[in-house]
């Protein structure tokens, strides 16, 4: 069902409980009928689709696709690019190589094109001149497919697989299938990964090459109506046949994959945000890519997110930042906690199986690296084959090495995990790990002469590598050693949870000090200086809730915390949404999104002042941040309290649901912070107490046979629910039945979002310049010509910008510099071009460099006058006569180690 916006505008003004203004009291409506909330999935999440005006002409606007497995990044770079890389090609997780397609390229330079992340099918789909390219991975094979209509049947086409230097493929090219394949072997280890590359085409007269050692290609022709499929199969391989594999990868089976996205959505919990600034879009939309990134990457044996970077949908060749075969615990929970609360429970999968595969090889390591240590110590930073540098007292401390809460949020995610699915399997297969962690704890404390039990010479996070009873560590021991007691006693280890049961008596309380007038919790029990921008005090608040909103200690700590949001890991929101701080939830997600968000395909980095050409990674931590803060602001449970609505801005309207403890899915509408009806799809028999939304007013409970179950304006009601039956709680003066149902709608998005700087999509740019005079040989990376004219890049690795140049450049072919080679000064023919007829070549230096690291080669061209404008430099230009032919440059630099901005080429017809 789809209506138009003005009228659900008017609906979810009413949505408070009120008409609005001059309406009937009959327009209010309600999506809460028939014991949930009704919704057209497809209508909401197209909401979020990522609108591409123009083509994504650079690698750093990619769209992302995957099955969980394999992943793509798709831009428009050569015609059509798709950089295709597994999860598991460790220990660097290289690419498995990339798919070009040049005949595309009409297609994205079309005056009519238009494109879009199809979020709802998991595609992306691209039109333009008569063609459509709709993009997607198979959610059911580790196939990439593309599939193209309107083409011209009689034009042969081509499509290339290729890799770049420094790799070392296997080649294959037989009848209709070209393939590349590379395994890699980890030293360390021992371990033997890899990929196979197949591609194949549905079309006319394909016939498979090898060009050169790193690339293969396919060419054919569009079938008789003008279609064409390409099939990229992509599986895991470490050695063998490679024809034998390249035919079996990609093989077709029929695809389930519109039915799985489908199924995913229907699942996952909605949220549906509206504003009058269009911010809550923007967050809806934040969250809904964050969804979408979780199922598009997070179905294999291992975790897709390494130091926050989601490797599988880069588009940066093999580089990446931070170490790619290992994990820091640090960067995942914050992912792990919005799949609970978004009703996607099950894409933790891979972030449980990693460390329970890995128990055996933890319980070793501790015994070797922490001298008096029992049971299992989880380094905080842990390779893929389960080595570590942390949980480690036999070196010196260090940024991770002595971390011991990741054990810990490991046993909490476990046992909540349980809590929210209702997972006897898991719980039952991690009891021994949580056990482990437990004892590990008890083994590392030292009796006191206070008649405490410290914890000494360990980590509060990264900030202090030396300190005594950090609050991280304190916090988890009071949530968990009651819960593995719990457990244990149903074990039979009733002398484990006797010993668990009367050290938690024993606990020292926590460190208080003063900041700035306030007292607060200290980060730990002595006062070493920070290494790092956390703070470890909240962490008693999230993740380990022990403390709530109407703690003024707290509340101060907060205030007063040392580093504010600098870093894409702060969960500032989460603290803000379970202090009460509706304000302050809005202000630090925006705060968030302008300091971390600088990809237009939603995608952040780790820290402020970041420019996305210069960048190689694409971070999805803070889609993890942005989810939980807004579904802790929407719905909270953690104090074994129900909250509806205890930290909602007042400016956005939602409806929408949280899935919480007990398997239970809560589902509200809230207009101006204030909720209309509440309802409850209860997932197991459990007994909920529920905070009154309204308070001071008289609320109702029933069920969804018209039971009534209370009757209170207390300010808590507490009522036994039963799995597979609705709840709902309604104002007695405005009861459920006085609303109109009107079920939530969303029409797919039709432009680009902005919030101040940051954008949600691609708009319309200035397509590569197409030249006749001048191609680039080398270094690939530079062979997009670009027009020459005010606002054109000069980089292709900042975001520099022409401000003024001569007249007689302007509208000619510029060859952009790589700054990243600002001081490089080989090769001699680092530049090198073809000119099909003679011409002058201008290249503009920065002046810094004049008798200080000017190259010897850049006595060949004369010097002008004039210069070139740029947000950076004033470029002072040179310029030379050349025939056609082949003309080499040399690099930026001549003296080893200096160089500043590098120098830029005009091509100038004679």
């Amino acid at each position: 069902m789809r209506v138009a916006f003005p009228l659900l505008v008017v609906a979810l003004l009413a949505a408070a409980g009120l008409p609005a203004a001059g309406a009937p009291a009959e327009q209010q409506t309600t999506a809460w009928h028939d014991g949930a909330l009704q919704a057209d999935t497809a209508g909401l999440v197209s909401r979020s689709d990522i609108v591409q005006e123009g083509p994504a002409w650079r690698p750093y606007q990619a769209m992302p696709l995957g099955n969980g497995v394999l992943g793509a990044a798709v831009w428009a770079e050569k015609g059509y690019s798709a950089q295709l890389n597994r999860v598991d090609t460790f220990p660097d997780l290289k690419s498995a190589g990339r798919l070009v397609v040049p005949g595309l390229d009409s297609l994205m330079r079309a005056d009519d094109y238009s494109g879009r992340l199809a979020l709802y099918d998991g595609q992306l789909v691209q039109r333009g001149g008569g063609m459509t390219a709709r993009s997607y991975v198979r959610a059911d094979a580790d196939q990439f497919v593309l599939d193209v209509t309107g083409a011209d049947p009689s034009k042969t086409q081509t499509a290339d697989l290729k890799l770049w230097a420094g790799r070392t493929p296997a080649v294959s090219a037989v009848g209709g299938i070209a393939a590349l394949a590379e395994t890699f072997h980890d030293a360390a280890s021992g371990s033997v990964t890899g990929a196979v590359a197949a591609l194949t085409a549905h079309a006319q007269g394909v016939t498979a090459s090898v060009v050169d050692p790193l690339t293969v290609r396919l060419t054919f022709r569009p079938n008789a109506d003008g279609s064409y499929r390409l099939v990229v199969g992509v599986p895991s391989y470490r050695g063998g046949e490679l024809r034998t594999a390249a035919s079996k990868a990609v093989m077709e089976t029929p695809s389930r994959h519109l039915d799985w996205w489908h199924s995913f959505w229907a699942k996952a919990a909605p949220m549906r945000i509206t504003s009058s600034d269009g911010t809550g879009e923007y967050v809806e939309n934040m969250r809904t890519l964050q969804l979408y990134t979780m199922a598009a990457s997070m179905r294999g044996d291992v975790p897709s997110t390494h130091g926050a970077v989601v490797r599988m949908f880069s588009s940066a060749e093999d580089q990446a930042d931070w170490a790619q075969d290992s994990y820091w615990h640090f960067n995942l929970r914050e992912m792990v906690a919005a799949n609970r609360g978004a009703g996607i429970a099950e894409f933790n999968a891979p972030y449980f199986k990693f460390y329970l595969d890995r128990a055996e090889l933890m319980r070793e390591w501790t015994r070797t690296h922490w001298t008096g240590g029992e049971g299992l110590c989880l380094p905080e930073f842990m390779r893929y084959d389960g080595t570590g540098d942390g949980c480690d007292n036999k070196q010196e401390p260090s940024w991770t090495r002595r971390i011991l809460t990741s054990g810990p949020e490991l046993v909490n995610n476990i046992w909540q995990q349980y809590r929210y699915t209702g997972d006897e399997a898991l719980l039952n297969r991690s009891y021994p790990l949580m056990r482990d962690v437990a004892r590990f704890y008890l083994s590392a404390l030292t009796p006191g002469a206070d008649g405490y039990l410290h914890l000494e010479h360990v980590n509060a996070l990264e900030v202090q590598w030396d300190t005594t009873d950090p609050v991280p560590d304190l916090a988890a021991m009071r949530v968990i050693f009651p819960m593995v007691a719990k457990l244990a006693t149903s074990h039979g280890d009733t002398a484990l949870a006797a010993q668990l049961r009367e050290a938690v008596g024993k606990l020292p309380p926590f460190r208080t000090v003063e900041r700035n007038g306030e007292e607060v919790l200290a980060w730990s029990g002595t006062d070493e200086a920070a290494h790092n921008t956390q703070n470890p005090e909240m962490e008693a608040l999230w993740p380990w809730g022990v403390f709530d909103a109407s703690s003024s200690l707290m509340q101060a700590t907060f205030r007063q915390r040392v580093y504010p949001q600098d870093k894409d890991w702060g969960m500032d929101s989460t603290w803000a949404a379970r202090l009460g701080l509706s304000d302050e939830v809005k202000r630090l997600l925006l705060k968030g999104i302008a300091d971390f968000q600088i990809y237009p395909n939603g995608f952040t980095v780790h820290r402020t002042g970041q420019e996305a050409p210069r960048n190689h990674s694409f971070y999805n931590e803070w889609g993890g941040v942005l989810s939980t803060g807004l579904q802790e602001a929407l719905v909270q449970s953690y104090d074994g309290v129900v909250k509806v609505a205890p930290a909602w801005p007042h400016d956005w309207d939602v409806s929408g649901s949280v899935q919480i403890e007990g398997g239970h899915r809560v589902s509200t509408e809230v207009k101006g912070g204030v909720p209309t009806v509440v309802g409850i799809q209860a997932g197991s028999h459990d007994t909920l107490k529920l905070q009154n939304p309204w308070p001071g007013q008289s609320i109702r409970v029933t069920d969804s046979l018209g039971h009534t179950l209370a009757t209170t304006a207390a300010s808590t009601v507490t009522f036994t629910v039963s799995p597979n039956t609705s709840y709902t709680v309604e104002r007695t003066a405005v009861p459920l039945s006085s609303f109109t149902y009107a079920p939530l709608t969303g029409q797919p998005a039709t432009t680009v979002k902005t919030v101040g700087n940051r954008v949600l999509g691609i708009t319309r740019s200035e397509p590569p310049l197409k030249s006749d005079l001048v191609s680039v040989q080398a270094p690939e990376k530079l062979d997009n010509l670009v027009k020459a004219q005010v606002g054109a890049p000069t980089y292709v690795d900042r975001s520099y910008t022409i401000t003024a140049l001569p007249a007689e450049l302007n509208g000619q072919a510029l060859i952009q510099g790589a700054n990243d080679d600002s001081k490089a000064t080989t090769p001699a023919d680092y530049l090198k071009l073809t000119l099909t007829r003679p011409a002058t070549v201008y290249v503009a230096f920065d002046p810094r460099g004049e008798n200080v690291w000017w190259p010897t080669w850049l006595s060949d061209y004369t010097r002008t006058t004039e210069t070139v404008s740029t947000t950076d430099q004033n470029l002072i230009l040179f310029k030379r006569d050349v025939p056609a032919g082949q003309l080499s440059l040399g690099p930026n630099s001549g003296v080893v180690g200096k160089g500043n901005s590098t120098y830029v080429t005009f091509v100038v017809p004679r």
